[in-house]
């Protein structure tokens, strides 16, 4: 489903003209400090005893429609890739897009699932050591930098969209859900798990309370299958056992 890009960059193609400036200003494109975090929490399940996030796969996988043929489920904000490559393991006929506008984030994620190399992240300062990661070789998995606002789908062309912690990192929050339901085919399903953490004044008055955001969600003709307001998420932040603890939002919409 992905056209030509504007530009690749070690085998991610780029939707999106990111400027040297934008990738320094961009603080997703720290690696030491986010990537290898990231890696941590949901590459590295041996640490913490378990998937840290199982619940939020959980939320995910129940809502995953049923491979009755063969699906086109794009993960946005997909960091590297755990969400993503869970479903493309489970659906191995589906086509499986993670997009993220972290360059860093995404060639972590292709290293790890496409390619199949082994990671070893510098996890120390965590108290965590460096753990040997073995990667995967999926084929039905693809990544790639874009906008989640303004995807490089065609219209009416995927049956899932998922997407998690994203939509507060938004500089519009409510303005992506109409680029969603444009790539999204008549009756596709929208999965979005958000703590409401947002980063500007402006969108905690636009988009908080969550009943705002279910309110737009059906003036502009989505289906509601689902609300769970708090699903409880708990990230590890070192080996001590302390942990940050996230009361996210989520729903299932259908596009109608």
């Amino acid at each position: 489903l992905l056209p030509t890009p504007i530009s690749t960059r070690r085998d991610i193609p780029f939707y999106h003209a990111k400027s040297e400036a934008e990738i320094k200003d961009d603080v997703y494109e720290r690696y030491d400090e986010l990537v290898t975090r990231q890696t941590g929490l949901h590459l590295a399940d041996e640490l913490h005893g378990g998937y840290p996030f199982q619940a939020l796969l959980d939320y995910v996988l129940r809502w995953l429609p049923a491979a009755d043929a063969p699906l086109a489920i794009a993960d946005l904000g997909c960091s590297v890739g755990r969400l993503a490559a869970e479903i493309a393991i489970r659906q191995p006929s589906s086509t499986v897009y993670g997009l993220d506008l972290s360059y860093q984030m995404l060639r972590q994620a292709h290293d790890f699932w496409v390619k199949g190399q082994t990671l070893q992240p510098n996890l120390l300062r965590y108290g965590f050591g460096t753990p040997t990661l073995k990667g995967h070789q999926l084929t039905n998995l693809h990544f790639a930098l874009a906008k989640a606002e303004a995807l490089p789908f065609p219209d009416d062309s995927l049956d899932l969209i998922l997407n998690t912690f994203l939509i507060d990192r938004l500089p519009q929050p409510l303005g992506a859900f109409a680029e969603w339901a444009r790539v999204l085919k008549p009756g596709g399903r929208l999965i979005t798990v958000s703590p409401l953490n947002f980063l500007k004044t402006q969108s905690w008055r636009d988009a908080h309370p969550p009943a705002r955001i279910i309110a737009q969600l059906m003036d502009t003709g989505w289906q509601l299958e689902d609300l769970t307001d708090p699903l409880l998420l708990d990230e590890p932040m070192d080996a001590r056992g302390n942990a940050v603890g996230w009361k996210t939002l989520a729903f299932v919409a259908n596009r109608g």
